[in-house]
């Protein structure tokens, strides 16, 4: 196949297409534009949509087709939380306990009292459980018998930006605050989250879903979701590392100009140099 000369007319055209995408324009705008001679300009749009380079977006005006390297022109997606689960010990004590020795697979009857009032249900394998629902999220909890409960946050078709998970950790904190100690981060595990940017503009040709596995705890992977969503850019990591430090990365991660930056200092003296 013939490649296209980097000083060529058809080389200019497409250049000028893929700046200025998803807009489409005509022969005649073209010409105008690149100063090219519009019977020349007509050839290499054939050209040129011969060769899948471009498209005809509708009666004789013509784009460029989207690829990844042209993400940034095309919008600027927020950073979205996914599959987020956080683990913790209780306040209290759940089993039922003899001179200090857990004495049978039994709640407390105060442990009881408390998981009924807040509307859990038990399960046969010594586990209490809720589904509570906030600004459209799902939200699972799990209670173990031993003392450890576990937060799982599904926000597929209802994505969460940093603000929102802010918002959830509030919530939860006022729901758990006689179960779970939410209040103090550092006691908090986060055990698995998700980012995701979704970009409404770029479709994938000819594919579905791409799945990369980097290492056994992460991946990532690029899909098609729907006409809604587009196409969604997703990686996902299985860490343990306590709320109070992932909110921070988390932070950082969805909006980067909350990473401060201070210049190196010009004094050789100063402890701040090197």
């Amino acid at each position: 196949m013939r490649i296209i000369q980097s000083n060529s007319q058809t080389k200019r055209i497409l250049d000028f297409l893929r700046k200025n995408v998803p807009h489409s324009y005509n022969a005649k705008t073209i010409h105008r534009c690149l100063k090219i001679p519009i019977n020349s300009v007509k050839v290499c749009l054939h050209r040129l949509e011969k060769k899948r380079k471009i498209f005809r977006d509708s009666k004789g005006f013509y784009a460029a087709y989207t690829d990844i390297s042209l993400l940034d022109q095309l919008e600027n997606p927020p950073t979205t939380l996914h599959g987020i689960m956080l683990e913790c010990k209780t306040i209290m004590q759940l089993q039922k306990h003899i001179d200090g020795i857990p004495s049978c697979k039994e709640y407390t009857e105060d442990a009881i009292k408390l998981l009924n009032a807040l509307d859990f249900t038990g399960s046969t394998n010594y586990r209490y459980n809720r589904v509570v629902w906030f600004e459209g999220r799902r939200i699972t909890i799990t209670i173990h018998l031993k003392g450890k409960i576990d937060i799982h946050i599904t926000s597929t078709n209802n994505p969460i930006i940093y603000p929102d998970f802010l918002r959830i950790l509030s919530y939860l904190e006022g729901f758990l605050e006689k179960l779970a100690p939410l209040q103090n981060r550092k006691v908090v595990q986060l055990l698995q989250v998700g980012v995701a940017k979704d970009y409404r503009q770029l479709r994938l040709d000819g594919i579905k879903s791409v799945t990369l596995h980097s290492f056994t705890n992460v991946w990532s992977r690029i899909y098609y979701k729907d006409e809604k969503t587009g196409t969604r850019f997703e990686h996902h990591i299985t860490a343990k590392m306590n709320l109070d430090d992932a909110l921070k990365s988390l932070s950082i991660l969805t909006n980067p100009i909350n990473l401060r930056y201070e210049s190196k200092p010009n004094d050789p003296e100063d402890p701040a140099y090197g």
